[in-house]
């Protein structure tokens, strides 16, 4: 299923509108230009950056990147910002294509890290194959109507104990209607390393969109195994508001949470099978 981007550049050219194009193919360069790519934004991220707690002065750096890059590549970035239980404020980055109102398929990754961790598996390497898919989806004109990214603030662990404030608030902050639009959400969290995907759905709520996904992984060629776990990422506010909801996951690693989750221990290879995994749901679940 990696199929050149030039075959949509191609049909762009020949007349074909962007959702036909998509709808045809969304992949991307060679696969060493897109590690290489993804590859990029972890550098900036764990790198240069580095541990960016919710209400850092190093997280507004981050989010300021991130959106830098988003609204580079075309798309109408909004900034939802929240309070923190410690004080101060937090926010997430909220994208959508312009002119596409309707949010069907919703893919999240959580930009912030623990104090003293650079946070590059966790979660750099999700950040980053948010942007991957972003550039690849955007080179046909635009996504397929319905998709909305977003890079959620403080997923991790606050003073109080509290965690998913920006899951959280964008949950509270959707209306009836668009709870009932949206047809997924899948959370890319802790996805850089080379092994079977997890694919997670809330305990004790429905598995649907966690097959869905585990279905994705299996079409690109990469094992997957379905799991029924805590509330401990961004999908769980989700999960628990009725809406179809999944972990996307290459499991614990010793480096969690540690001053070791430097950029090294994030793979190349694990953004590539990323990208290709949400691309391939991109173009099942909208194309």
């Amino acid at each position: 299923m990696r199929r050149l981007v030039s075959v949509l550049v191609a049909l762009a050219s020949l007349g074909f509108p962007s959702t036909a194009a998509s709808a045809v193919a969304l992949r991307a360069p060679g696969d060493a230009v897109a590690a290489d790519a993804a590859y990029a934004h972890v550098r900036r991220l764990a790198g240069r950056i580095g541990p960016r707690p919710a209400g850092s002065a190093a997280y507004r750096r981050a989010a300021s990147y991130v959106r830098g890059e988003l609204e580079a590549l075309g798309y109408e970035v909004a900034r939802q910002g929240f309070p923190l239980p410690q004080g101060g404020r937090s926010g997430n980055l909220v994208a959508r294509w312009p002119g596409d109102v309707e949010a069907r398929l919703l893919i999240g990754a959580h930009l912030d890290t623990v104090p003293g961790s650079p946070g590059a598996n966790d979660n750099a390497s999700g950040v980053a194959v948010l942007l991957d898919v972003a550039a690849a989806v955007a080179v046909t004109g635009g996504p397929p109507p319905g998709l909305v990214l977003v890079a959620f603030g403080a997923e991790e662990v606050q003073p109080g104990g509290q965690h998913h404030l920006g899951s959280d608030a964008y949950v509270d902050r959707m209306s009836a209607g668009e709870r009932d639009v949206l047809e997924m959400m899948v959370s890319a969290d802790m996805i850089g390393k080379v092994r079977r995907y997890i694919v997670g759905a809330l305990q004790g709520t429905s598995r649907r969109a966690a097959r869905i996904l585990a279905g994705a992984v299996r079409a690109e060629g990469f094992r997957a195994s379905i799991r029924e776990l805590g509330d401990i990422s961004d999908h769980g506010p989700f999960a628990l508001a009725g809406m179809p909801a999944a972990f996307l996951w290459t499991g614990w690693e010793p480096n969690h949470h540690e001053p070791t989750d430097v950029v090294r221990n994030c793979r190349p290879g694990a953004l590539l099978r990323g990208r290709e995994v949400l691309l391939r749901l991109i173009e099942e679940r909208l194309s």
